[in-house]
């Protein structure tokens, strides 16, 4: 199977109902055509119907032929993968490993693949580890990577991040993407994330709880299979480093706790630089509540906020702008500590942001770039982060909206029109709906209508208020409705 089929094999897995094409073809990152064929060719694969279809509703995992298939053959392994998914797993395994020697034989015998293809996924791998000043190295059928330990993680960090395992929203769902994550090691991480919790009186919510809990794991598996050299003592730190340990003294505690307690559970002493590298994952994070660690606010902080407001021209003239301030604030001082020590976050709700606020989502990634030319910055703000700033701006300007008053019209008034209403409403629920009446009611009472934002209308009408007229066909269709949404609200998402 492709990688395409196996991901929506594992799309419906995971969902256990219905699914329409547009939903598959979201998670798959491809075409709703990519998602028709696909299905075809899964079916015709196992000559059996292995994924069923429904009009309407769309696309549902046969469980019992699936259960089926995986009895016939255990030790078949079902789940294919793409060469970019393939290349993960053998560089995960070998940067968990590194610097010692892992045998082609093992790291392959799963993929079912050539020595040619071999061969060309140890060119692009060697390729993608440069860019963290990493060597992959091939020697006499065996692969090893080499490199200092931080560049090491970094790249483990990526690599699950490309695997998607970054984007489960909760700490079971990350678990149950590593066969490997033992019930004893999850029971130890989880208490560990409960500590921490529990020490600095706080809930860490999603993205935070995964990134401090994958940065456990893979300290966790960095010391079992591999041989850590740690090339910076913590009382080698440079001043900076120094005064972050001073400013955050309790949270550093807490660290060093966490830190001590997974050292007599590997039964070995961590380097003390472990503590200065969980510290970073703790002052990195937004938290659900309003938790100070202190009340200094960096100039780079206000700064960079100060470029977000002023980018979508709005003056600080009420209270609303500063609760706005004070919520970029409260995310942009952790997000550049993140920045600033190359720590990476998944923001799983990225495409649906990108879609449901575009206009926003271009407009926040624009004045990011436009800062990081200006301030010539060594770092970058990525698409995810993007996003989380952007939800801040589409609460502001959600709130200062006015709630529209809008007319739905139709020839007659009847029929089609209260398809157009359920239509309206069902995508516009915000608004209020005065009334729905043909045009021939509409300008007999049009003095009735005085105190309306808008007229969606099926058919052509000149008014003599100043009112918006918006045409539509009578079926409402997608683009009917973003045609709306960009009149009602100046193309603002």
């Amino acid at each position: 199977m492709t990688g395409y089929m196996n991901q929506i094999l594992n799309a419906l897995l995971k969902n256990g109902d219905y699914m329409t094409a547009n939903e598959l073809a979201d998670v798959v990152a491809v075409s709703q055509k990519t998602i028709y064929r696909s299905v075809k060719s899964i079916n015709e694969t196992y000559k059996m119907t292995l994924v069923e279809s429904e009009r309407g509703r769309g696309y549902l995992l046969n469980y019992q032929n699936y259960l089926q298939i995986m009895k016939q053959s255990p030790e078949k392994d079902y789940v294919a993968f793409s060469p970019v998914e393939r290349r993960n797993v053998i560089i995960l395994s070998c940067l968990f490993n590194a610097p010692f020697t892992k045998s082609i034989e093992n790291l392959y015998h799963k993929f079912y693949v050539s020595e040619t293809l071999i061969q060309q996924d140890v060119i692009q791998m060697q390729q993608d580890l440069s860019k963290y000043e990493l060597l992959l190295h091939y020697e006499k059928g065996r692969l090893s990577i080499s490199g200092n330990e931080e560049s090491i993680r970094r790249a483990i960090n990526n690599a699950l991040i490309q695997n998607h395992a970054m984007k489960q929203e909760t700490i079971s769902d990350f678990v149950h993407e590593f066969k490997d994550i033992n019930f004893y090691d999850n029971q130890f991480l989880t208490t560990q994330l409960d500590l921490i919790q529990r020490l600095l009186k706080t809930i860490i919510p999603y993205p935070y709880n995964v990134n401090i809990y994958s940065h456990l794991y893979i300290l966790i598996k960095r010391f079992r299979s591999g041989k850590v050299n740690e090339l910076v003592e913590i009382n080698n730190l440079d001043e900076d480093e120094r005064r972050i340990i001073n400013n955050y003294q309790s949270v550093m505690k807490v660290s060093e706790s966490v830190i001590r307690n997974t050292g007599d559970y590997l039964n070995t002493k961590l380097p003390s630089i472990e503590s200065y590298y969980l510290l970073q994952y703790l002052i990195s994070m937004r938290y659900k509540h309003d938790l100070a660690f202190n009340e200094q606010v960096q100039p780079e902080v206000l700064a960079l906020t100060k470029a977000y407001i002023s980018g979508f021209n709005i003056t600080m003239n009420d209270g609303r702008v500063l609760t706005l301030q004070n919520d970029l604030i409260s995310h942009i001082k952790p997000m550049l500590n993140r920045l600033n020590n190359r720590i990476l976050i998944v923001n799983r709700l990225k495409k649906d942001i990108q879609t449901t606020y575009t206009t926003l989502f271009n407009k926040v990634t624009l004045i990011s770039r436009k800062y990081e030319q200006l301030e010539s910055t060594d770092w970058h703000i990525s698409d995810d982060e993007v996003g989380f700033i952007t939800l801040y701006f589409a609460k502001y300007f959600e709130e200062n909206q006015t709630k529209k008053r809008i007319l739905i019209m139709c020839a007659s008034g009847i029929g089609t029109s209260k398809l157009l209403r359920v239509k309206v409403l069902r995508a516009f629920p915000e608004v209020e709906l005065v009334a729905v009446v043909s045009k021939y009611e509409y300008e007999k009472n049009i003095e009735r209508y005085y105190d309306i934002d808008a007229i969606i209308s099926t058919v052509n009408i000149e008014t003599q208020q100043k009112v918006q007229v918006i045409l539509t066909s009578a079926m409402f269709t997608k683009l009917d409705e973003q045609h709306v949404k960009e009149a009602l609200y100046g193309n603002l998402y």
